[in-house]
């Protein structure tokens, strides 16, 4: 009796013949598959989100004071905020406060300041781009501050908070604090403590 389509495919594909023929090509259809996943890589990898390096970095370029340190007078501080990424910094927000700090040296506390609701909105900031923000003291200096101040055992300290997006959404924080120490200059120096970026 003739044997079924299926049986002779069966009868064919069972020789050893066919096996070996299938066992050679297993390592030709595994190499091919090594090659896929290696060009594979190499497309994903050159596609991949930008470094940390190439995302928005705001810093503090510099910060300067207008003064004298004396009773009834109200110093002001600008500080210029640079974006020294390689993209630009999305939806920044700014909040600076100038205050006179009372002591020598700075306590052991977390920041201080907060991002509040009444944060300037500066928007997008291109990479490589400064700008520029004010503040002053919010009352003019008392005669007991302006004693202390001129004595140099108080000083004008000036905080700040930095809220910005990376280009991927990622949200990011910039603090700082600056402190106007030597009067004889009117540059600002970062504090020993609450200068962090993330």
């Amino acid at each position: 009796m003739p044997e079924s389509g299926a049986d002779q495919r069966e009868a064919f594909f069972g020789q050893p013949r066919w096996k070996g023929f299938l066992k050679k090509h297993q390592y030709l259809l595994a190499g091919s598959v090594v090659i896929l996943v290696v060009v594979s890589s190499i497309v994903l990898l050159r596609g991949k989100p930008p470094q940390s390096a190439n995302l928005a970095k705001m810093t503090v370029q510099e910060s300067t004071i207008v003064g004298p340190l004396v009773q009834h007078n109200v110093p002001t501080a600008t500080v210029l905020l640079k974006n020294t990424g390689y993209s630009p910094a999305l939806t920044t927000k700014a909040r600076l406060v100038m205050t006179v700090w009372t002591a020598s040296t700075f306590p052991d506390w977390d920041m201080p300041l907060k991002l509040t609701a009444d944060a300037e909105t500066i928007g997008e900031i291109d990479a490589g781009t400064v700008v520029s923000q004010t503040v002053s003291l919010i009352t003019p200096l008392t005669d007991v501050q302006g004693m202390h101040l001129e004595r140099k055992d108080w000083f004008i300290v000036l905080l700040g908070i930095v809220s910005y997006t990376d280009i991927l959404g990622n949200p990011h924080e910039t603090k700082l604090c600056l402190i106007w120490r030597e009067t004889s200059t009117q540059r600002l120096t970062p504090c020993e403590r609450w200068n962090i970026m993330d």
